[in-house]
């Protein structure tokens, strides 16, 4: 008689783990993304405006992150002073200080994807003469917009003060991680049955 050795058999338990983990891995949902590049900006590229330019737009085709960024110069090379930056993804917005006056401009935006991959680039616009006096406009006080509870004393968020919740990495990693969790699972269930 041939005896057999214990190593008999524990290939068939073996791939039947890897075909179990494989199966799993198919059934996991892995959000594909192409990368994030600009569609669409206001004032576009090579626009020759006619009138007070106080923000710019860039909208991107693709979600991106709420580090993205953008900075705009005159024909000298000098930065223009910019109130706020906000990303709404997949658009990002500057608020300029104060209206744009007559000259060409340039703006060179940074951004990053939902899918981690930083892009950049710039384009130029013109802004034509146009009359000043039209260019001044009184920005609203937020303050007097804010409306109160009168029963609880507290503050109602208007629509411009609701939170937007921004795509973050978790949402990638997750299933990479209880990927790599099940797998180390099989793997030490898989050495310790070998090791008896």
């Amino acid at each position: 008689m041939i005896k057999q050795s214990g190593l008999v058999g524990k290939g068939d338990e073996l791939s039947k783990y890897i075909g179990l983990l494989f199966i799993f891995l198919l059934l996991i949902p892995v959000p594909i993304s192409a990368h994030s590049y600009l569609i669409e900006s206001n004032p576009a590229e090579g626009d020759e405006v006619t009138e007070a330019v106080n923000e710019i737009i860039l909208i991107f085709n693709a979600a991106i992150e709420s580090v993205s960024t953008a900075t705009v110069f005159n024909l000298e090379n000098e930065e223009i002073a910019i109130e706020e930056i906000e990303v709404e993804s997949p658009v990002l917005k500057l608020s300029l200080t104060d209206p744009l006056l007559p000259g060409s401009y340039t703006v060179e935006w940074r951004a990053l994807g939902e899918d981690t991959h930083q892009i950049e680039g710039s384009y130029s616009f013109e802004v034509l003469e146009y009359e000043v006096v039209d260019a001044i406009e009184e920005k609203p006080d937020l303050k007097d917009s804010v409306e109160f509870d009168d029963e609880r004393n507290e503050e109602i968020p208007t629509r411009e003060e609701e939170a937007v919740v921004e795509p973050s990495l978790g949402r990638l990693l997750l299933p990479i991680l209880i990927t790599g969790a099940i797998g180390l699972i099989f793997l030490v269930e898989f050495i310790i049955k070998r090791a008896r």
